[in-house]
């Protein structure tokens, strides 16, 4: 395989059959939570920048070094990987969180105002608006479950939605309770005002 075949479109089709057995093995092992399309997309992006030396070349030839993704596979995608369920209590909040926000945006609650930045005549609709603060605060959530799960911290969001920053803030950093575990209180609140 050559160097310029990594960076086009055929990479992955090259690829397919290294990728088919790489999806079985590591099936085996740890139960991955990516399909086969995925785990490519994810081995693909880690030959093409040769993190853990995945590629070897010899001259003008590349190959894939398969010790080397596996390792790669094994010690840093699995690990560092994070699965949420739909399900899941917080991102059920998240939604919750996000229609109220929103609607209190188009209720004029808020000085944010539904038409897209910098286009005064262009109204955003509910949907996008929706999706924007869902997918904007999506972040927080999966940084809480990664913290909790690698170095034990607990984190409690907050998902109140307040016009009175200043005493709202001071409400949050006097909340939290030390009851000698790490926790962690979010000192920032949706201010609307």
């Amino acid at each position: 395989m050559l160097k310029k075949h990594l960076q086009g479109p055929s990479a992955t089709e090259e690829l397919s059959d290294y990728i088919h057995q790489l999806h079985r093995e590591l099936s085996g092992i740890f139960n991955p939570i990516w399909d086969e399309n995925e785990i490519g997309k994810l081995v693909l992006s880690a030959l093409r920048s040769n993190d853990f030396n995945t590629i070897r070349v010899s001259g003008r030839r590349s190959f894939v070094n398969d010790d080397a993704v596996k390792t790669w596979c094994r010690e840093i995608l699995i690990p560092s990987s994070l699965a949420i369920s739909i399900d899941d209590v917080d991102i059920v909040r998240l939604l919750l969180f996000s229609i109220e926000i929103t609607h209190k945006m188009f209720a004029g609650g808020t000085r944010a105002t539904v038409t897209q930045k910098g286009f005064r005549d262009r109204r955003r609709t509910f949907e996008s608006i929706l999706a924007d603060q869902f997918v904007g605060k999506l972040g927080e959530v999966v940084l809480k479950k990664y913290l909790k799960r690698i170095l034990d911290v607990e984190i409690d969001l907050d998902w109140e939605i307040s016009t009175e920053i200043e005493r709202t803030v001071q409400e949050r950093y006097y909340r939290g309770r030390n009851d000698g575990k790490h926790k962690v209180v979010t000192h920032a609140c949706w201010y609307l005002g």
